[in-house]
């Protein structure tokens, strides 16, 4: 899994605007964006791409989700410091 799923993330870094209309279109690729994802990526496979890329967004997300519940944790911490000095 590790090198199917970073050799989708190189493939996204060399051709972004490919990964993305490959995501967008549910897999489904025009000929010439086909060609050029072949020409940019040949060792990957189309479905992996979008597979993995998603894998990656929701990683992403999840890692954005708890740091954000950690800033509000740490504001929430120092406002009641703030509003409650003795």
């Amino acid at each position: 899994m590790g090198s199917k799923f970073s050799s989708a993330m190189k493939c996204f870094i060399r051709c972004p605007a490919c990964t993305l209309k490959l995501l967008r279109n549910f897999g489904s690729l025009g000929p010439e964006t086909s060609a050029l994802l072949k020409e940019v990526c040949p060792d990957i496979e189309e479905e992996s791409v979008g597979y993995y890329f998603g894998l990656f967004m929701g990683a992403i997300f999840v890692v954005l989700c708890v740091m954000a519940y950690l800033f509000l944790y740490a504001f929430r911490a120092v406002w009641e410091e703030i509003l409650f000095i003795p």
